[in-house]
């Protein structure tokens, strides 16, 4: 299965289309969209820019909101039928479940729009336990704490424990997040890589190829 993701396309119509194209050129079967799909703006910006990017995709994109996304995004049900709200839900496809988590733990500033404290993203997370996960792939706007893809520019730690304590406990086949526009790498925790695509507005982007309970993981550009 191959996976595009990107983060942090922040209301740009043109990363947007990019984002579609590119999703076209390397036959991606999906598109992860994680989070902060608008800059401030509204639920139907967020629904059209991702509109957008599965009729040029030809495939299905899952997405969480991130902290800059209009709150209202959390339980919002698309009209598209391949538009997929992940936030705090376990979706399967292709044999995988994805796991997604949306917003971003307190920033720094508090000014952001979805943001929850490390205890309510602990309690969003273990909602999303059940029977246990199996080949499963997590997609959190926010990455986790302690890996470089986490760490801003002023070396402030900018990742969740919470988030870092559900993959290790649970152990995710990859961990696709965004969040830190400046960090954008690939971290391990482990063996579970972290991908921090970096932001699609300046034409990043990542593709994630899944093999049984491997994956494979690249940055790439739009």
């Amino acid at each position: 299965m191959i996976i595009l993701q990107v983060s942090d396309i922040h209301g740009s119509s043109r990363g947007a289309a990019m984002v579609g194209r590119k999703a076209k050129q390397v036959g991606a079967d999906a598109v992860l969209a994680v989070g902060d799909i608008t800059n401030f703006g509204s639920v139907e910006e967020a629904e059209k820019i991702l509109s957008a990017i599965a009729e040029d995709a030809g495939a299905p994109v899952l997405f969480v909101p991130g902290n800059c996304d209009p709150p209202q995004l959390i339980t919002h049900s698309p009209r598209s039928q391949n538009l997929f709200n992940i936030h705090a839900k376990k979706t399967q496809l292709s044999g995988y479940t994805f796991v997604g988590v949306g917003g971003s733990k307190t920033t720094p500033h508090r000014g952001t729009w979805i943001e929850f404290s490390e205890d309510e993203l602990e309690e969003l997370l273990r909602g999303l336990v059940g029977e246990g996960l199996t080949d499963w792939v997590l997609v959190s706007h926010n990455p986790p704490t302690g890996v470089e893809v986490s760490r801003a520019g002023s070396g402030v730690d900018l990742g969740s424990a919470s988030i870092r304590r559900f993959i290790e406990r649970y152990k995710p086949i990859v961990v696709c997040c965004g969040h830190v526009h400046e960090a954008r790498g690939i971290s391990y925790l482990g063996e579970i890589p972290v991908v921090n695509a970096g932001p699609a507005k300046e034409g990043y982007c990542a593709l994630v190829e899944l093999h049984e309970r491997h994956a494979h993981v690249h940055l790439d550009t739009l």
